[in-house]
């Protein structure tokens, strides 16, 4: 990372301006790559690395804009004189995990495929950190924010009129190219659409917000997406129930964690009264999740053959050929490029240790936007810590069934990891509070 000198208290007026632009169009880039990278399909017809499995072609677009995109969040970074101190607290975090997943490349089963897909997620992590650290205000950030996700909502509503290949025999896919992938968008659009709705300086008109979070509510629907609609409620609900377990009525946080405690005894006695594929079956219909037992089944083998270390960053998926040979002697009929688990997947990948890893990533994130929820937000449902949290949980429940954690170009994922950039940042979480206890409102931030 190249050297950036101390942040200054204020910026020149022209820095600060040209910073702002330059920050938004980054975060207008940055969502557009990674929830509509598949976008040019529609118009251009499918490329070889996507419409091939087994391929082990990279993507063009991938290796040149990310690096682009890399580079040009660190001028940004210069221009707001962030020091590289100021992100140690985003990004500790994530550094063992970090670590781990390049020196994977020294004991991957291919090493090439590791060290290409290793780079590409430490640069997109790396840029992500930073572009957060450029935010000081977040009613800002959520601005920016709901610009993006709006942009995005809209070419998903233009592309159900103008292209029939949005609209897939599995679901609605819009722009994203898959209706998984359409649905996961929506799990971090709609909580923003309805913060856009409820509060006018973050959509600019609340007619807007509205519209937004009912065409938004709408595609969800049309994806068809289990996992994303079960994800949104999760969220939703643990979100809820944290807000009321911070409340200091103890009457009220000993009724909900008796209510806990009698869904996870009912849930035990029908798992155990029925059994998991008769209790499936019943819920979905499908014991076998769509194939993914399969799946889990051969991701598991791969864990077993290196527990400790696993077999390398992404070495699991997308090998060439070999892939496609290797699926059809564990009996599966099509060809994969992730586990549908994104705890299985990070464990065949990088073993006992990556899982380690992952785990102290999750829980940092998970209190520094408690932290920031209850020292900023005070509990309440209006900014980035409740968004952080509910995105979280969205997540937990989310990696059952699809691999989302740490894969490059994946959406939620890494809006999860610029968020917890921000919140982590303590820094300025004194300085939002000595302004919010001095008294007189200071003047509104430039959006540009």
């Amino acid at each position: 990372m190249i050297p950036m000198p101390a942040r200054n208290a204020v910026l020149p007026p022209q820095d600060q301006a040209s910073g702002d632009v330059l920050r938004n169009l980054l975060v207008y880039g940055f969502v557009f790559y990674l929830f509509a990278f598949r976008a040019p399909d529609l118009l251009f017809g499918p490329s070889k690395a996507n419409g091939n499995p087994s391929s082990d072609a990279g993507s063009t677009f991938n290796q040149l804009i990310l690096p682009a995109m890399f580079f040009a969040t660190c001028i940004a970074a210069r221009t707001y004189r962030i020091s590289a101190r100021h992100l140690w607290p985003a990004l500790i975090p994530m550094a063992p995990f970090l670590l781990v997943m390049v020196l994977s490349t020294l004991w991957s089963d291919y090493p090439e495929l590791t060290f290409r897909r290793a780079s590409r997620e430490f640069l997109e992590a790396i840029a992500l950190v930073m572009l957060a650290a450029c935010f000081s205000n977040a009613r800002v950030l959520l601005v920016v924010l709901f610009r993006a996700f709006l942009i995005i909502g809209c070419l998903d509503l233009l592309s159900s009129l103008i292209f029939p290949d949005s609209l897939t025999d599995l679901g609605f896919a819009g722009i994203h190219g898959h209706k998984n992938l359409a649905g996961e968008f929506f799990v971090v659009a709609l909580p923003v659409y309805l913060l856009g709705t409820l509060h006018k300086e973050i959509s600019g008109s609340r007619l807007l917000g509205l519209f937004s979070l009912m065409a938004g509510a709408a595609m969800l629907v049309a994806t068809q997406s289990k996992t994303s609609v079960g994800a949104i409620v999760f969220g939703f609900v643990v979100l809820l129930l944290a807000r009321y377990l911070f409340r200091r009525d103890p009457s009220l946080r000993v009724s909900l964690q008796l209510l806990f405690l009698l869904g996870m005894l009912c849930a035990i006695a029908a798992i155990l009264n029925w059994g998991p594929s008769e209790l499936l079956n019943s819920l979905i219909g499908d014991p076998t999740l769509t194939g993914r037992d399969q799946i889990w089944l051969y991701v598991t083998q791969k864990f077993n053959a290196n527990p400790v270390l696993g077999v390398g960053y992404g070495a699991v998926w997308q090998v060439g050929p070999e892939i496609e040979a290797a699926m059809k002697r564990a009996g599966l009929i099509f060809v994969f490029n992730e586990a549908h688990n994104g705890y299985l997947d990070i464990a065949a990948q990088l073993g006992a240790l990556g899982v380690v890893c992952l785990v102290i990533f999750l829980i940092a994130t998970l209190l520094n936007s408690l932290s920031y929820w209850a020292t900023i937000e005070k509990n309440e449902f209006r900014g980035v810590g409740a968004l952080t949290i509910y995105i979280f949980w969205a997540l937990v429940l989310s990696n059952i069934t699809e691999s989302l954690y740490f894969q490059p170009g994946v959406g939620s994922s890494g809006v999860l990891i610029f968020l917890g950039g921000f919140v982590a940042n303590r820094n300025k979480r004194l300085v939002m509070m000595s302004t919010a206890n001095a008294g007189p409102r200071a003047a509104r931030p430039s959006l540009a």
